[in-house]
């Protein structure tokens, strides 16, 4: 079977949209939670999923242990939510975090992909010294901030890895 599916972004946090808290979050209940935020709920996930949507509220009910979505359906339902809770969760059972990758910002220039990755470890440092400093007032939306610039960093010292070994010698095989 083959599922068709139009996006207009990639799961994954959304300024401004819904971020559901998955701390601690099993990924059954993360499925389910993603479909009581999403906007026109099951129904209108079901039809972008291209599945029944009685199918489908059986195979979100936590409390159900007879229908379970598979992994591809759990994908397709993160996508065309636009909601990457599932994913989260189950790499937060697993003891791994997992982001969104910034795409390269170097276009192919050593010298720039190194600036931009200092760039990006100066805009941590910032976010850090500003949440660091005393009496400064800590909330949700700051531990966001150090979040998304810390995986702003890491993609930017993955980026400059991709950099180095690109300049790496072919080898020639005889």
């Amino acid at each position: 079977m083959s599922i068709s599916v139009s996006i207009s972004g990639l799961p994954g946090y959304v300024e401004g949209g819904a971020h559901l808290n998955i701390d601690g979050l099993d990924p059954v209940d993360a499925a389910f939670q993603i479909s009581q935020a999403h906007p026109g709920g099951v129904a209108n996930l079901a039809q972008r999923m291209g599945i029944n949507a009685g199918t489908l509220q059986n195979k979100l009910n936590p409390n159900n242990t007879t229908h379970h979505l598979t992994l591809r359906e759990a994908i397709t339902l993160q996508v065309v939510a636009n909601n990457a809770s599932i994913l989260h969760a189950m790499a937060a059972q697993l003891g791994f975090a997992c982001y969104r990758a910034t795409p390269d910002q170097a276009g192919g220039d050593p010298v720039e992909a190194f600036m931009q990755l200092q760039l990006a470890h100066a805009e941590l440092c910032r976010g850090a010294a500003d949440a660091l400093l005393p009496g400064a007032d800590i909330n949700r939306n700051k531990v966001r901030r150090i979040e998304l610039l810390s995986q702003e960093s890491t993609a930017a010292n993955a980026h400059m890895v991709a950099t180095v070994r690109s300049r790496l010698p072919k080898r020639h095989e005889d």
